[in-house]
């Protein structure tokens, strides 16, 4: 098995304090650290480089927050800084305790630390490898639901990356129209994170929304599956 950073205590809290007020636009990574991440982490770690870089070389000005969150630690922030001072995750590699996914709980923290910031734009990038752990919530679909539709009523991007997972069915459940989520199979991460990272560039530049074509769906995700046990 592929190693996996090391949880060291402090290790995964990178929060800067003052930066709540300094950031008009605001770049948000809501990242599923459960065990089942484990064996795609690094070609995981791999497309998040290949945003950072793109976005950079595209002259993206934005703050940015990485949020990895699982049963065991709902807030590990390991990046809260300008982006364009952002450490590689090669350099510096994301960690997590790898357990449950209490999606719906991880939501609302991030709801109510985006409401803190407040910044005038924001993409919100929400990546997960499967399902919300049906007992590990103590926030409602309805309520995570909720917390999202708040976020796209302030005009904020909210997008749905799936790791070698059809997310559809999860992203429609909290909101989502079917251009704002797309699923990648593992060897296509960094490819697809790189055209995300093209389209959120645009969405600073020009105000464009951040959405995927039907092709693109094809192209990345193919025929994964939803995990829901149906069609």
């Amino acid at each position: 098995m592929a190693y996996v950073p090391a949880i060291k205590p402090g290790a995964l809290d990178a929060r800067d304090d003052n930066s709540i007020k300094q950031q008009n636009e605001l770049d948000y990574f809501l990242i599923d650290g459960s065990g089942s991440m484990m064996p795609k982490w690094w070609e995981f770690l791999a497309a998040a480089d290949t945003f950072l870089k793109t976005a950079k070389s595209n002259g993206l000005k934005s703050h940015l927050v990485v949020h990895v969150f699982d049963s065991h630690d709902l807030e590990m922030i390991q990046r809260d800084c300008n982006l364009a001072d952002a450490k590689s995750f090669s350099e510096e590699p994301l960690g997590s305790h790898f357990q449950g996914t209490p999606l719906y709980d991880a939501i609302n923290l991030m709801g109510r630390r985006l409401k803190d910031r407040d910044p005038a734009k924001a993409s919100i990038i929400i990546i997960t490898d499967g399902e919300s752990s049906p007992f590990e919530n103590k926030t409602s679909i309805v309520q995570a639901k909720a917390i999202l539709d708040w976020c796209r009523a302030k005009g904020w991007q909210v997008t749905f990356f799936g790791c070698d997972f059809n997310n559809d069915r999860q992203s429609k459940l909290l909101g989502a129209n079917e251009s704002n989520s797309i699923g990648v199979q593992k060897k296509l991460l960094s490819e697809a994170a790189r055209n995300l990272a093209n389209k959120r560039s645009a969405y600073s530049h020009s105000g464009e929304d951040i959405s995927f074509s039907d092709k693109e769906k094809q192209q990345f995700g193919g025929y994964l599956s939803d995990q829901s046990g149906g069609k």
